[in-house]
């Protein structure tokens, strides 16, 4: 348990090694640390081949579900066949309908439930719905969008438009995050997506050298720093600018206070629970 000051805590792709990464029941998990201090969650979305966002990081099925295609190559048809230890690949606007019809289109019986030793997950089954309402109560949330060389922009931006313009994620405070800056400006110059906040990622020191006038050049709100590359001296520039810092993905309790004690403002980690 660490004092947070005025960082921000929230839990990388839910609360990785505390319930499977970018699932509803790992959402779930994260939204009952609210009352401990979890200040919102971070998670990833990508495009599939007809057009539509799921939440999830990596970019073939290899991992989580065995399957050694590419997210870029598959509908969400085929995609859905696929379980993740059992649970459902999701979509943003199933994770929308979470919010305004809570258990709706969810509810099933034998929903595995996450325990953790050490960081690995495993799963065992309960009958529960699963219910997010407590996502609105959240006050900070990086939605990263993940992209590659194959990446149709056009078809990405209008699937954003599509799950975040006029629909119940509209009024969660959600950042954007990406490390593409030609993903960047295109946000930047749509009329549309242009007012939702956008945040620019950095995990090399070549980047990390420009970072903060790129991020203004592309009207983004905050860096994303991977955690290694901070400096006090580089969270106290990039404020100078106006720039809050996220620092990802940090699973160490003494590197926290350090950074914590440095003001940086967001934390992002597998383990929330251990640092709350």
């Amino acid at each position: 348990m660490i004092k947070l000051d005025n960082t921000l805590l929230l839990g990388h792709r839910g609360a990785r090694s505390e319930a499977l990464e970018n699932t509803l029941f790992g959402f779930e998990h994260a939204y009952g640390l609210q009352a401990q201090g979890l200040s919102g969650v971070e998670f990833d979305v990508q495009l599939t081949a007809d057009g539509h966002l799921v939440i999830f990081h990596d970019e073939t099925l290899q991992r989580l579900c065995g399957l050694q295609s590419r997210v870029d190559q598959l509908s969400l048809i085929e995609i859905q066949r696929q379980l993740q230890s059992g649970h459902k690949i999701i979509t943003l606007d199933m994770l929308a309908q979470s919010m305004t019809c809570p258990s709706a289109n969810f509810s099933r019986s034998d929903i595995p439930k996450a325990s953790v030793t050490g960081t690995t997950v495993t799963t065992k089954t309960r009958k529960s719905k699963i219910s997010l309402p407590a996502l609105t109560q959240f006050t900070h949330i990086e939605l990263e969008i993940k992209t590659h060389d194959r990446t149709n922009y056009a078809k990405l931006i209008q699937a954003l438009i599509r799950y975040l313009v006029d629909t119940p994620l509209a009024s969660l405070p959600i950042v954007l995050t990406t490390f593409d800056v030609q993903l960047l400006a295109q946000l930047q110059c749509n009329k549309v997506l242009a007012n939702i906040p956008r945040g620019l990622l950095v995990r090399t020191p070549q980047s990390m050298a420009l970072a903060p006038n790129t991020a203004l050049q592309l009207g983004c709100t905050q860096l994303g720093i991977h955690y290694p590359l901070i400096t006090q001296s580089i969270i106290q520039n990039a404020h100078r600018y106006g720039l809050p810092v996220s620092a990802w993905t940090v699973n160490d309790i003494e590197i926290a206070k350090k950074l914590v004690k440095w003001q940086v403002d967001v934390i992002i980690t597998d383990i929330p629970t251990q640092l709350l």
